[in-house]
């Protein structure tokens, strides 16, 4: 007994960081997650000079932690308490964390001599936002930085708040964990969502790793790889991506991977569960099969009679280009730039569309362009209909049947134009500052908005200002636009207020 609890006090000892307030837990999360990719310099010696790259913003980042931990213990009670707030205190602690973790991310890539500022500003972008658009040569790159291109999405992919929700408790987290982008609750516990989460990540992390190696990839990439595909983000340590391969099995395996990372966390754990059929009754994995059903062939076709390819051939292509692009992963099995103008059309609307609410993937989200779809199709009807009779919409979440409301509706279509407006006016401000095409610029930035990260060649040769403008919109899309907006308001507000009182605070003032 006593030996019991001489374990536990060394176990809360060590742990006591850990239990302070949201921005030191956070601060040391980052911390660790920045110093895992060490690990790989224990197989690859020759990385292993890269290691002080990785452990400076990571000692960095902890005694940071330690210290807000220690220093913030009076007013914690009375800080938790504004995490209760709507949306607009929420995407404070949001974009606090988002910001700590891009800047985190690049510092390794800039102090191991492998790119400048704003290209590694660059890559931590795409990676924690799971794009996968890059500026770097990934054959000639380091493991150690291929690993932690691939950590990023994967953890990125998770959001900080999963984290954040297994260390600590209290009605403040569910606020956070809606504001990040998990809107769809499996549970109202949100610690034991974050618990199920984690472990059904973790697990197909494993899994997903060992069924790549059974089909012949290498260990390493393998682990990249499901990283990637889970995440839905398409960092790659193969400048083809997954064409290097060449294997029908690992591309199915791989379209497998990215449907469920596009797929509802909620969605992930009815499967889990061994639920098919309430799963299938889900609004969102049946939309998902119908664009699959509808784009599939269609892309084929194109690709078979303008691109003169083999029918089967074809059909393989488009398979895996059409789950890999609205699933808004962006893995490739060839250069789609060679696609005809019909397929790319076809490109275009798919990396608008996206993948499910609540999950990994960027775009629209099926649930919302399913929902414009019924609304527009009632308003049709309606006004055909002699006797304008309303109907009452519905539509199914993984918690069972739910009305198609005003507030949805509005919520919808606050979202899909913004989206939209940005779209124009990011393609835009892309053309003014790379001098690119219509098309060009066009595709290139609902790529980026859309966290696809499939690109065609501008990414590479862009100037600082247009990477910059691709990184807001990579983090546009991850963060769903308002959220963005709402933090940056928020922090300009708290500078307004609190400049006078610093002012007055100077000497001779």
């Amino acid at each position: 007994m006593n030996e019991l609890r001489r374990k536990n006090r060394i176990f809360r000892a060590l742990t006591a960081p850990f239990r302070g307030g949201f921005y030191s837990k956070l601060l040391l999360i980052i911390g660790v997650l920045i110093a895992a990719p060490i690990i790989v310099s224990a197989f690859y010696p020759t990385d292993f000079r890269y290691w002080v790259s990785f452990a400076v913003p990571a000692v960095l980042l902890i005694a940071a932690g330690v210290l807000v931990s220690v220093c913030g213990k009076k007013k914690r009670a009375a800080a938790t308490t504004e995490w209760t707030a709507p949306l607009t205190r929420g995407a404070g602690p949001v974009m606090f964390a988002w910001a700590v973790a891009i800047a985190a991310g690049a510092v390794p890539f800039v102090i191991g001599g492998q790119m400048s500022v704003v290209h590694a500003l660059f890559e931590s972008v795409s990676g924690w936002s799971t794009t996968g658009l890059t500026v770097s040569d990934v054959e000639s790159m380091p493991h150690i930085f291929l690993l932690h291109r691939a950590f990023m999405q994967y953890c990125g992919g998770l959001g900080f708040v999963i984290f954040i929700g297994i260390l600590i408790e209290g009605r403040q987290l569910a606020n956070l964990y809606n504001t990040e982008g998990h809107p769809d609750s499996m549970m109202p516990n949100v610690r034991r969502a974050s618990l199920i989460i984690m472990r059904i990540y973790l697990a197909s992390l494993v899994l997903g790793s060992a069924v790549y190696r059974l089909l012949g990839m290498p260990l390493f990439d393998a682990i990249c790889h499901t990283m990637s595909a889970l995440s839905t983000a398409g960092f790659s340590p193969r400048a083809a991506s997954i064409g290097a391969y060449n294997s029908l099995a690992i591309e199915l395996f791989t379209i497998v991977l990215m449907l469920a990372g596009a797929s509802n966390f909620a969605v992930l754990l009815l499967l889990v569960k061994g639920k098919f059929k309430r799963t299938w009754r889900v609004t969102e994995v049946r939309v998902m099969f119908a664009v699959c059903a509808l784009f599939i062939p269609l892309t084929a076709l194109s690709v078979c009679f303008h691109g003169g390819k083999p029918f089967f051939a074809a059909v393989r292509e488009a398979a895996f280009g059409v789950v890999s692009i609205f699933t808004t992963t962006g893995y490739a099995t060839t250069d789609y730039a060679m696609w005809s103008a019909f397929a790319l059309g076809l490109v275009m609307l798919l990396m608008i569309l996206g993948g499910s609410t609540g999950s990994t993937a960027g775009g629209i989200k099926l649930l919302r362009a399913y929902v414009v779809i019924r609304v527009t199709k009632e308003n049709i009807r309606k006004r055909l209909s002699p006797t304008h009779e309303v109907r009452i919409m519905r539509f199914t979440r993984p918690q069972g049947t739910a009305k198609i409301d005003a507030q949805l509706i509005t919520d919808t279509m606050e979202f899909v134009t913004a989206y939209m407006g940005i779209l124009v006016a990011g393609t835009l401000a892309l053309i003014l500052t790379s001098g690119a095409s219509l098309d060009d610029a066009l595709f290139e930035f609902t790529s980026a908005l859309g966290t696809i990260g499939i690109s065609n060649g501008l990414t590479a040769a862009a100037n600082p200002a247009s990477l910059v403008l691709l990184m807001f919109g990579m983090l546009l899309g991850r963060l769903e636009i308002f959220i963005v907006f709402i933090g940056i308001a928020g922090g300009l507000k708290g500078i307004r207020r609190a400049l006078p009182k610093i002012l007055r605070g100077k000497p001779g003032m």
